[in-house]
C-alpha cells in the first residue's frame, strides 16, 4: 500500500508545508497562521530537511517510530509485571492494530504524542506500584503530558486522566498533585515565555491555545467507515473484557492495573473528541489499551494452538479490513481524508489560497503564512480592521505568493487598502490574481 499509491493525506500535507515554512524562516503563530502544536512545527522543519515532500521516507520513518513504540510499551508491561508471564505479545498487537487503516503510517504529531503518552503511562504505573514512590516520577508524569500536549494538544486530556487515576488507586498527599500539575506547566511556560520576548503573545494565544481550547472539530471520515475499520479490535476488546470478568485470576496489583487502564480508555475516547481533526489515526491512542486487554484473553486460552489462531485471525481480519478499505472495496470513504490534486496551469509556484481547498498546496508551496483558513477567514473577511490590514501587508512584503486564488473576491478589499499589493498584482481572470513581473 506505501508502495503501490501513496494516497497523501491533509494531515501529512499540512505537515510538509509547515515545515517548508518554517525552514524558510518563517516563525510558528507569528508568521504563519495554523493551530498546529509548536514541538510538531518544529520536528515538522526537521523532517522537512531530511525528507522533503518523499512521502515514502515519511511514511518509512513512522514505521520505524511505531515499532520503537511497540518494543516500548512491551517493555513497561514486562517491567510492570502486567501479565502472569513475561511476554511482547502487547508489542506484537500493538503492531497489527496499528494495520487498521493506512493513514495511520502517517507522520503526525499525534503518532509523535502517542510515544510521550507512552512514557507518561510508564511512570503512571510506576505511581500506583507503589514501590518507588519518588518526587522525580510524579513530576516526570506531567512533564510527559505537557510534552504530549506541545505536539497535539489534546494529549492535554490526560492530565486530567492521571489524576483521576491516582486519585482512585493511590493515596498521594496533595503536594505530589501539585508537582504534577507544575510538571505540566513548566513546558506551557517556558512556550509563553519565548513568545512574550519575541512580542507574540497574542499570535500565540489567537493561534494556538485559543482553537485548541474550543470545541471545535473537523470529521475527515464519517461514522460508518469509522465503524468498519474500527470493528475488529472492537469485537475483540469487548470479548476480551467479557473473558477477563469471567475468569480472570489477578493479584490485586494486576487487578488495579486492569482497572487503571480501563480509565485511561474513557479519557482516550474524551481525547479523541476533543481533538481538532477526527480520523482513523485519532483512534492510536486506543492501540496500547487494546492491545493490554486482547493480550490478556490470548494469554487465558488454555491450549496454545487455539491462541494462535485466534492470533492469526486478529492479524487476518485487520490487514483484510486495511487493504480492501484502502481499495474502496469496504464501504470505507477516505476521500474526505485524502489530497485530491487539482489541475493547475502551473505547478511548483507559490500560491496562496483564500478558502478551504488545502488540495491545491499539493504541488504547489504556500506563499505568505495563511495556512489554516479557519482562522486566516477571519482575518480576510474584516479589513476593516487596522491590525488585519497590518498583518496581511507584513505578510505579502515577507513572502509574496506568485498567484493568489480569490474565488469568494476577499482580496479586492485588501488591494483598495495596501497600495503596495495593488501595485504588485493583476487580476489575471475570475477568482485568480498575479504577482506582476519587476
Amino acid at each position: 500500500m506505501l508502495l503501490a499509491d501513496p494516497g497523501l493525506t491533509l494531515p501529512e500535507l499540512n505537515s510538509m508545508l509547515i515545515g517548508e515554512k518554517m525552514r524558510e524562516g518563517h516563525s510558528m503563530y507569528i508568521d504563519i497562521v495554523d493551530h498546529t502544536a509548536p514541538l510538531a512545527a518544529w520536528c515538522d522543519s526537521v523532517f522537512d530537511f531530511v525528507f522533503g515532500r518523499s512521502l515514502i521516507a515519511r511514511r518509512s520513518f513512522a514505521l520505524f517510530v511505531i515499532l520503537v513504540q511497540a518494543v516500548f510499551l512491551g517493555i513497561i508491561f514486562i517491567n510492570k509485571k502486567a501479565f502472569a508471564e513475561n511476554t511482547f505479545i502487547p508489542s506484537l498487537l500493538y503492531l497489527i492494530f496499528f494495520a487498521f487503516s493506512y493513514d495511520n503510517v502517517g507522520l503526525t504529531p499525534e503518532l509523535l504524542a502517542s510515544g510521550f503518552l507512552l512514557l507518561a503511562l510508564n511512570n503512571l504505573f510506576k505511581e500506583i506500584e507503589f514501590r518507588e514512590q519518588r518526587d522525580e516520577s510524579i513530576f516526570n508524569l506531567g512533564l510527559y503530558i505537557s510534552f504530549a500536549s506541545l505536539f497535539a494538544f489534546s494529549f492535554s486530556v490526560y492530565l486530567l486522566a492521571s489524576i483521576v487515576i491516582l486519585a482512585i488507586f493511590t493515596r498521594l498527599e496533595v503536594r505530589k498533585y501539585l508537582l504534577m500539575v507544575i510538571g505540566f506547566l513548566v513546558p506551557h511556560l517556558m512556550l509563553v515565555s519565548i513568545f512574550y520576548l519575541r512580542n507574540g503573545l497574542d499570535s500565540l494565544w489567537d493561534f494556538y491555545y485559543l482553537p485548541n481550547l474550543s470545541f471545535s472539530t473537523s470529521y475527515y471520515i464519517g461514522a460508518k467507515s469509522m465503524w468498519i475499520l474500527g470493528a475488529v479490535p472492537a469485537f475483540y476488546l469487548v470479548v476480551s473484557f467479557v473473558i477477563l470478568n469471567r475468569e480472570a485470576r489477578f493479584t490485586k496489583y494486576q487487578s488495579q492495573l486492569v482497572q487503571a487502564t480501563f480509565f485511561w480508555m474513557v479519557f482516550a475516547f474524551l481525547q479523541i473528541f476533543y481533538s481538532k481533526g477526527i480520523r482513523p489515526q485519532s483512534f492510536i491512542t486506543l492501540i496500547p489499551v487494546i492491545s493490554f486487554y486482547v493480550s490478556h484473553f490470548l494469554l487465558m486460552i488454555r491450549r496454545r494452538k487455539f491462541a494462535e489462531i485466534n492470533l492469526w485471525l486478529i492479524v487476518i481480519a485487520i490487514i483484510s479490513v486495511g487493504y480492501l478499505s484502502y481499495y474502496n472495496n469496504t464501504g470505507v470513504d477516505y476521500e474526505t481524508l485524502r489530497v485530491h490534486t487539482v489541475p493547475t496551469e502551473n505547478k511548483g509556484e507559490k500560491i496562496l489560497v483564500l478558502n478551504s481547498t488545502p488540495s491545491l498546496y499539493a504541488n504547489n508551496r504556500l506563499g505568505t503564512g495563511f495556512l489554516n483558513w479557519n482562522l486566516s477567514e477571519d482575518i480576510f473577511k474584516h479589513p476593516e480592521y487596522y491590525e488585519n490590514v497590518v498583518r496581511v501587508s507584513k505578510a505579502f512584503k515577507k513572502d509574496p505568493p506568485q498567484r493568489v486564488l480569490d474565488p469568494d473576491n476577499i482580496f479586492e478589499s485588501y488591494l483598495k487598502r495596501i497600495p503596495e499589493l495593488r501595485r504588485s498584482y493583476q487580476k489575471h481572470s475570475t477568482g485568480e490574481y498575479r504577482q506582476l513581473k519587476k
